[in-house]
């Protein structure tokens, strides 16, 4: 697999502490930039600097390359990063504030982070990751996460949304109608079967 070009072009402007959060501008080999979460906090990235990176979707047989890899087993690293996704989404669609979300996810992959400015906050961001992780429930097909290569040349970014794959309201009540018409035509064919028997006797 050949890798993508990145370059930070960018960001949104906001801090925590003193350090710059979501968004990231991004391009993927020169295109449209991209607003991505940083999950790395160890690496640093200044404007205009390239660097390469590998694109993964957030599956269990992607783990094992993804930059955190080695933080645990692979059962963990992959609730993590489902916990990272998640909370990247809620700050991407605005449900969740920039400069704590992103500290959330700082905190996920680096124990020693500072969360000190808003660690209340933080904590229940975390918690509610966590929670909505547990209920699985969701769909992440909708994620990348450009990991660089060699590991340690760059940070490791997170873009995308996760979605719910639970079906919506619409599809609840299509099954529903056909539950109905299985369940009249079938009761409507007993009844004429019952009746011809009836008549035979």
């Amino acid at each position: 697999m050949a890798a993508d070009v990145l370059q930070l072009t960018g960001n949104g402007g906001q801090i925590y502490g003193s350090d710059y959060v979501f968004p990231y501008y991004i391009t993927v080999n020169g295109g449209t930039a991209l607003e991505m979460m940083c999950d790395d906090f160890l690496t640093n990235v200044t404007n205009d600097e390239t660097w390469d990176a590998d694109a993964y979707s957030l599956i269990a047989t992607n783990i094992p390359d993804l930059k955190f890899a080695s933080e645990g087993s692979p059962s963990v690293v992959l609730n993590d990063y489902e916990m990272a996704a998640w909370i990247e989404t809620g700050v991407a669609t605005g449900s969740i504030g920039a400069p704590d979300g992103n500290a959330a996810v700082w905190s996920i992959f680096d124990s020693t982070f500072n969360t000190s400015v808003d660690q209340s906050n933080i904590t229940t961001i975390l918690s509610d990751a966590q929670t909505a992780v547990d209920a699985g429930n969701l769909n992440y097909s909708g994620i990348t996460i450009y990991t660089p290569t060699p590991l340690d040349s760059s940070q490791e970014y997170i873009t995308g949304i996760v979605t719910s794959s639970v079906p919506e309201p619409g599809s609840f009540m299509l099954l529903g109608s056909v539950l109905f018409a299985l369940g009249f035509f079938g009761r409507r064919r007993f009844a004429m079967a019952r009746n011809r028997a009836a008549v035979r006797d």
